[in-house]
Order: C-alpha cells, then sequence, then structure tokens
C-alpha cells in the first residue's frame, strides 16, 4: 500500500515534465531546418499524397539527400492536419512521446527494484536533466526513438514478470517502430534486443511458443524499412557522416609511411603498424571512449552547436559525484541487483551508433546514453538519502545531504534555464536559423515589388524555411523543385523556387531590380531588417536598382 501512495507522486513530476518541454514550444527555439523539412513534407503529403520532391508516401524522405526516415513524418501529419503548418505541430509528437519515456522509466525501475522512492528520483533526475530536455524541446527523431525503446524496455521486463504474449508484442513492436524514426535507432534496437535475448535467455526458454507469433508479426514489419533503406538510398546518409567519410586517418597512414625508408622487411611490418583501417579502429575507439569523456558529460558537451547550451555540459556539474557514488551502490547494494545487467549493456551500446561517425562524441547519437546515467545518477541519490545505509558510509545526517542534493539541483536548474531561455539564442543564432519566422512573411509582401530575390545561404538550407513558414502550396513546388549535387557531407540543397535565389551574395552577379537578403551589411539602400529582442540584427534587406 505504500508503495502505491508514494508512485502517485509520479503524476506532479509528469506534469513537470510536460510544462518545461511545452513552454513556449511553437516559438523557442527558433524552427531548424531539418524541423521544417519534417514539418513541411508531412504538410505536402495531407495536400498531394507526395512528398517536396514528388515521392508518393515513402519511407525514406529525399530532403536534402539525406533520406530520412519517415516515421516522424507520419507521427507529425495529425498533429499538422489539426493545428496547420507550425512549429509546435511539428514538435508535439516528441514532446508526448519524451514525456511518456519519464513515466514508463519509472514504471520500469518499479518493476525492477521494487522501490518506488528509487523510481521517483531517476523520473524526477530525468525530467530536468539538461540532456534530455534538450532532445525533448523539438522535432527531434533521436528523442522519439529513444522514448519507444523506452517503453518497448519495459514491456520486455514486463513480459518476463507476468508472460502475456500482447506484453512481447509491444516491446517488438515500439523497438521496431524506432528503426522507422531514427538512423541511430537501427545500432541501438537491435543490438539491446540481442543482449535482452541472450542475456535473459533462460527465462525466455520456457515460453518460447509464447513470443513465436509476436515475433513473426514484429519481422514483417521490419522488412518495408529494410527494403527502403537499401533501394531508397538510406545507405548515403551513413557514407556521408559515417567513419570513414573522415579523411584523417587515410592521410595520416599516407604519412607515416613515408616517413619510413621503403626497404621490404621493415616496410612490410610498417605497412601493418601504420594500415588505414588500423588507424581508423583506433580513432573509432577514440570517439567511443568520448562520449565518457568528463569533460564531455560535466564541462562543455557537444560541440555542435545546436546540440548544446553555452558554458554546459550534458548533466550538472555536481553529478559527477553523485556518478561515482552510484556506481558503488549500482554494484554493491542488493536492491539494485537486478539493474545491473540491463543498466551496463545500455551504458556499453549506447554510444556504438555515434562513434560510427565522424563527429563525435555526439549528444545527438549517443541520446541513449543519459538513460543508463541517469538510472546510476539516481542510485547515488538513493544511497545519500537513506539513513541507514548513509550512516554505512558517513557519519554525517541524511537530512544533510537531502538539504544539499536540492539546493545543488535548484541552483543548477536555475543556471540551466537562464543559459536555454536567455544565453542560447544570442550566442548561436546560426544554429537554429534564428529570425526566419519573421523574415519569410516580409519576403513574401516585397516579392513582387522586384523581379528578383537573393537570400543568404549563411544559414543552413534556408529553402525550407521559406516553403516552411510561406505554406508553399506543395504542388506549385514539386515540378519545379530540383537538388544540387552532393556536398562532402551528402547534403544537397535547393537554389532556386519561383524568382528567389538562395545562395551566396555576389553583387557582381546580381542584377538590377532585386531585393538581397543579406546576413551583412551592404553599400545598398536598406529597406527593412530582421532584428532580434537584444537589438541584435540577423537579416539585412537591400534593393538593388
Amino acid at each position: 500500500m505504500a508503495i502505491s501512495i508514494k508512485s502517485k507522486l509520479i503524476i506532479p513530476i509528469i506534469a513537470v515534465a510536460f510544462f518545461l518541454r511545452f513552454f513556449r514550444l511553437g516559438t523557442y527555439p527558433a524552427l531548424n531546418p531539418d524541423e521544417a523539412a519534417i514539418g513541411y513534407n508531412a504538410y505536402s503529403l495531407i495536400q498531394t499524397g507526395k512528398d517536396e520532391h514528388g515521392q508518393s508516401w515513402p519511407l525514406h524522405f529525399t530532403s536534402f539527400g539525406d533520406y530520412k526516415p519517415g516515421g516522424y513524418f507520419y507521427l507529425a501529419m495529425p498533429f499538422i492536419k489539426l493545428l496547420g503548418l507550425s512549429p509546435l505541430a511539428v514538435r508535439l509528437p516528441n514532446l508526448l512521446l519524451s514525456t511518456l519515456s519519464i513515466y514508463y522509466l519509472f514504471r520500469l525501475l518499479l518493476l525492477l527494484t521494487k522501490s518506488a522512492r528509487f523510481s521517483l528520483i531517476a523520473a524526477f533526475v530525468l525530467t530536468i536533466s539538461p540532456w534530455h530536455l534538450h532532445f525533448s524541446r523539438g522535432a527531434w527523431e533521436s528523442g522519439a526513438a529513444l522514448s519507444l525503446i523506452i517503453i518497448g524496455t519495459f514491456y520486455f521486463f514486463l513480459f518476463l514478470d507476468r508472460y502475456r504474449p500482447i506484453h512481447y508484442f509491444f516491446f517488438l513492436f515500439t523497438f521496431v517502430s524506432s528503426l522507422y524514426i531514427y538512423h541511430s535507432a537501427r545500432i541501438i534496437a537491435p543490438l539491446l534486443y540481442l543482449s535482452f535475448t541472450i542475456g535473459y535467455f533462460p527465462r525466455l526458454r520456457p515460453h518460447l511458443k509464447k513470443i513465436l507469433l509476436p515475433s513473426f508479426i514484429c519481422l514483417l514489419l521490419v522488412i518495408p524499412v529494410t527494403l527502403s533503406f537499401f533501394q531508397s538510398g538510406g545507405t548515403a546518409r551513413f557514407s556521408g557522416v559515417g567513419l570513414t567519410s573522415d579523411q584523417g586517418p587515410l592521410w595520416r597512414s599516407h604519412e607515416l609511411l613515408n616517413q619510413h625508408q621503403a626497404n621490404l622487411p621493415d616496410f612490410i611490418i610498417y605497412r601493418i603498424i601504420h594500415n588505414k583501417r588500423t588507424l581508423y579502429l583506433i580513432s573509432w575507439v577514440q570517439k567511443y571512449l568520448a562520449h565518457f569523456d568528463p569533460n564531455f558529460l560535466f564541462l562543455t558537451g557537444d560541440e555542435v552547436p545546436r546540440s548544446k547550451l553555452p558554458d554546459i555540459g550534458q548533466f550538472y556539474l555536481f553529478e559527477i559525484v553523485l556518478l561515482l557514488l552510484g556506481i558503488r551502490s549500482l554494484l554493491r547494494l542488493p536492491r539494485f541487483k537486478q539493474l545491473r545487467y540491463p543498466v551496463i549493456t545500455w551504458l556499453l551500446i549506447s554510444p556504438l551508433a555515434a562513434s560510427l561517425t565522424f563527429q563525435s562524441p555526439s549528444a545527438l547519437r549517443s541520446l541513449p546514453l543519459v538513460i543508463p546515467l541517469i538510472v546510476i545518477i539516481s542510485a547515488g541519490i538513493y544511497y545519500l538519502t537513506s539513513p541507514i545505509l548513509v550512516n554505512s558510509l558517513f557519519r554525517v545526517p541524511p537530512l544533510l545531504f537531502i538539504f544539499a542534493i536540492c539546493l545543488l539541483y535548484i541552483v543548477s536548474f536555475t543556471y540551466y534555464l537562464d543559459a536555454y531561455y536567455r544565453h542560447y539564442s544570442l550566442r548561436f543564432p546560426f544554429a537554429w536559423n534564428t529570425g526566419f519566422s519573421t523574415l519569410i512573411p516580409k519576403i513574401t509582401r516585397l516579392q513582387n515589388q522586384y523581379d528578383n530575390i537573393y537570400v543568404t545561404d549563411k544559414y543552413d538550407q534556408p529553402y525550407i524555411l521559406y516553403l516552411f513558414f510561406s505554406r508553399y502550396p506543395p504542388k506549385r513546388l514539386q515540378p519545379q523543385i530540383r537538388l544540387t549535387p552532393k556536398d562532402q557531407f551528402g547534403f544537397s540543397t535547393v537554389r532556386q523556387i519561383d524568382n528567389i535565389n538562395f545562395g551566396p551574395i555576389d553583387l557582381n552577379t546580381i542584377p538590377a531590380k532585386s531585393l538581397i537578403v543579406s546576413a551583412q551589411t551592404l553599400p545598398l539602400n536598406q529597406v527593412d531588417s530582421v532584428i532580434l529582442s537584444d537589438s541584435q540584427t540577423v537579416f539585412y534587406l537591400y534593393e538593388k536598382i
């Protein structure tokens, strides 16, 4: 009965989680091109049954030539149909799934530990986690995929508790669904499935008949996304951001070999030592281990501005102490015995997808890592707030630890909110294409007054933001859209829609009677501008007569 009463505290935690993720979601942060691509293509499907490139109901969307998995596009469709094409409508699926994941993490931990207090601690720590919060506030496919994996993991262990086939089906179905949403999930979800199957096979073996039908159904569901991945250019994404797209180890191999004399015996040995495959293996190990680097986790965070906050890591700095104490608690306390295998397995698997790309450490692609680390941190808090346990290690009243932990979280969370809502958009306005929601209405209003309009491409993929905020009719777009050749990272873009050109601003090639949208000042007549709330100008509008 006591557990039931405590469990009701999850309701206010979920309410707080929803509020933190919903607050100003329609306007902040500014819509980025990937979100705009999801929204506009979902809008195009609603209007025409085809994506922006004229493909009917694809499982992989060509988009910028990166062939995005289509799951999130289809999740967004009912929200866009109901609310119209808006940032809020595009972001709601991830918001709802991310909030739901906190509830399912609570239920998962309660199932495994039978401790409502520990489960509530973990749910609350995840609620205010900078890493999880960041990727809950936006149309991040990684957040939606992670949520499905958390839900599926709960149903796996619920099956082991009750052995009902429907629970095993929910486990497989959510894992398979994550494959349709995000590229990295195609590595993480299958590996977690294999690790759970192998680790708990003695408990599964007597019930194989119960899992046969769910497994067969979900195997059929895997086939379409697998075929689409190989037939629709889905491998292009891996070729663009994969580990081998980094030419550094290759050139390093050539450099090291050239530093040796080419006598035959030595050269064979050095060919082995300095082989490019060896150097790529070393690079992979470095990228994998980088996700456990304290600088990444607690100090600097991701290097990609869109995936980080200024002067803050993926976790609060003081949580490093809780993490160390949590490791000890997880390994020693009988309460956490059932947690050890899934947490350690999840911990080791989570960075694998990110480590196979040239951008590493990556907070976006290694997002699943937040779950085992949050669980470990929560184990540290559980230890420090348990009177019997804490007295075995410290001679300090547990109430003092409770007060100190609460104070540190209040201060750290206040710092996070200040960094996120005040400094983030000012420090990295280019990362979120800040100002386009104001710029596009100005362009559409002036469009008929000029023969041509030239918009800078300093901010990534401006054409899709134009389509999104102008609600450009998909039927007019599909016949005229043309992608440029791929760049070194496998991305393409669109240079022209009607009389609007997107690209570098070169005054020597721009004809008269043109409107120019620049991110820098130009020696022309300025007709308008886009200014942020702190008087920072992000766009200048000039006319060339």
